[in-house]
């Protein structure tokens, strides 16, 4: 998901650099990037099987130290804000490793220790941030890719900084309190003060929970992610209604995941397929992998990262540890075999982050959700088909993904702004086992406080359950229910020829996302449709009110936090015995 509104991704030049920064990054910078990366590990871990998507962090995070810095009236540089961004950027990214933990629980009925999930969180990041280092090297230093997430971060920090607008910290914390208390007001498990959700009564649709949750999440998520998806999600839930008649529960035809997931998991591997260029030209790469660059290619990216992050032995000796923390912890943990852990680290960590880093530094398009089957099918096909080993190759991607794409679109606007690379290696890599040890603990605390499961869990998941489904077809010992496999490939036909019209003819600009339609088939009725109200609602405010984009998306970010904080904070209350 984009860290910034769609309207934002064709940002100002980018020339001419700015000065070099200081000798080395503020102590400030370095407290608050670890600070936010612990609460935005900890939101997304909840946010990610609350509706299947997560803000990665740069934005959240520069808004924030923004706004803590300029009320106390002290001159921010942009320097600051890059290495918060970044930090920001892998705890929250890292929410995403949730999906793993949650579909073990979903395919075997058992869950990881919390210390199992720290030392797979820890252990899959050294893998990710181990190459961050080639990825620099092809991606940023050698081709000239047009990176449109990093270029409109870089835009929001110029904005920032140059500007210095004195709303926008006002527009973030009123819109994150007020998100806040209506979360732990709510009657979703809240004090009860106001409602979650308002049912439609209309022609009897109410009795297929036709509603409009009034999630601050689906608020600012959605005006992120943009009017297309907004639609998408909004037929999504009309789709549901239309099937509900005929599905088993027709009060909650969302728990009925069997054609959202064939439509999410044939749309992605359609998508990477239409991607075809970007899996030879990433092909390409490692085989130009060292030439000395040549060219205006060399000069592409405007100012100067001071050179690789790590070199040399170090760099030797960091990756000798991540692969032998990883191949040991796959046969100690998951019964791995070592030469099956050491293809997963190189599909997983390398070739994979290749494929998806390229993807969305050309497109925006990332296609982590789909590369986790990918790499679960190369599991049991190497020879570990059973559940609880295969799903290890979606947590490869879900850990080394949520480091090493990250953090080299980072560097793209690190080096924008002259940062030294190192820096955001080393400010990244130090939150790598506290943000770990933040994503097992939350999990704990969710799987404490609601029930997860395929059909019938307390959370929609969508990621997790594709993941779970999956991992189950690959071990093939335990048998779907009933029609469940034709539900999935009738829905996955739609889904592969929807997603070939979309981008392959005139119709693309007059469909809805395939993606908001397809975690629409997967989320329930509720959410689809407040990310469709959420989404309009605020585009029209731009639109129709001249409501500037800025401060649109510093109040996404501050409904997006708030959902998060508040939805944390519910389980917690309850534990106290103040709920």
């Amino acid at each position: 998901m984009s860290a910034v509104a769609p309207e934002m991704a064709s940002p100002p030049a980018l020339d001419p650099a700015p000065p070099p920064p200081p000798q080395r990054p503020s102590l400030r910078s370095l407290a608050m990037g670890m600070a936010l990366a612990l609460g935005l590990c900890a939101i997304n871990s909840y946010l990610t099987l609350s509706f299947g998507v997560i803000e990665e962090g740069p934005t959240i995070a520069a808004l924030f130290f923004f706004a803590t810095f300029y009320l106390s009236r002290t001159r921010i540089q942009s320097h600051e804000m890059v290495m918060v961004a970044t930090m920001g950027s892998a705890g929250g990214s890292l929410g995403f490793i949730s999906n793993f933990f949650a579909a073990k629980v979903m395919a075997t009925g058992t869950s990881f220790t919390v210390a199992e999930m720290t030392a797979f969180g820890v252990t899959s990041s050294l893998v990710g941030l181990a190459f961050v280092v080639p990825l620099r090297e092809l991606l940023i230093v050698r081709e000239r890719l047009p990176w449109p997430g990093s270029k409109a971060t870089a835009s929001v920090i110029e904005a920032l900084v140059e500007a210095g607008d004195p709303k926008q910290p006002r527009y973030l914390a009123l819109s994150a309190f007020l998100a806040i208390a209506f979360v732990i007001a709510n009657t979703d498990g809240g004090f009860g003060l106001v409602p979650d959700a308002s049912a439609i009564p209309l022609f009897g649709l109410a009795a297929f929970s036709a509603a409009i949750a009034w999630s601050p999440f689906a608020i600012g998520g959605a005006y992120l992610m943009g009017v297309r998806t907004c639609i998408g999600f909004f037929f999504g839930g009309v789709i549901l209604l239309a099937l509900a008649p005929h599905l088993p529960v027709p009060a909650a035809p969302h728990r009925y995941v069997w054609p959202g997931i064939g439509f999410l998991v044939a749309s992605g591997l359609m998508a990477m397929a239409l991607q075809w260029r970007t899996l030879l030209e990433a092909a390409q790469s490692m085989m130009r992998f060292g030439q000395r660059p040549t060219g205006p290619v060399a000069a592409a990216t405007p100012g100067d990262d001071g050179g690789p992050p790590i070199a040399g032995r170090a760099y030797i000796l960091l990756l000798a540890l991540a692969v032998a923390s990883a191949v040991g912890l796959m046969g100690f943990a998951f019964a791995i075999p070592a030469l099956i852990g050491v293809a997963l680290v190189v599909v997983g960590g390398l070739i994979q982050n290749l494929i998806a880093t390229r993807a969305a530094a050309q497109t925006a398009f990332n296609p982590a959700r789909v590369m986790g089957i990918l790499l679960q099918g190369v599991t049991a096909l190497l020879g570990a088909p059973s559940a609880a080993q295969n799903l290890v190759g979606a947590g490869m991607v879900a850990g080394s993904g949520a480091q090493a794409g990250n953090l080299t679109g980072d560097l793209v606007y690190g080096r924008r702004f002259s940062v030294p690379s190192r820096w955001q290696f080393w400010g990244q890599a130090a939150t790598i086992v506290p943000c770990a040890l933040t994503s097992a603990w939350v999990f704990a605390q969710i799987t404490g406080a609601k029930k997860l499961a395929i059909e019938g869990g307390d959370l929609p998941a969508p990621v997790a359950k594709m993941w779970a489904a999956s991992a189950i077809i690959f071990d093939g010992s335990q048998p779907l229910p009933p029609f469940a496999l034709q539900a999935m490939c009738i829905a996955g036909a739609v889904g592969a020829v929807y997603v070939f019209l979309e981008q392959e003819t005139p119709l693309q600009k007059f469909l809805p996302s395939s993606l908001g339609l397809g975690l629409g088939l997967v989320l329930p009725v509720a959410y689809d449709w407040a990310f469709f109200v959420g989404g309009i609602a605020l585009y029209a405010l731009h639109r129709f009110a001249g409501v500037r984009e800025l401060t649109l998306t510093t109040i996404a970010v501050g409904c997006i936090v708030g959902e998060g904080i508040g939805g944390i904070a519910k389980p917690i209350l309850a534990i106290a015995g103040v709920l």
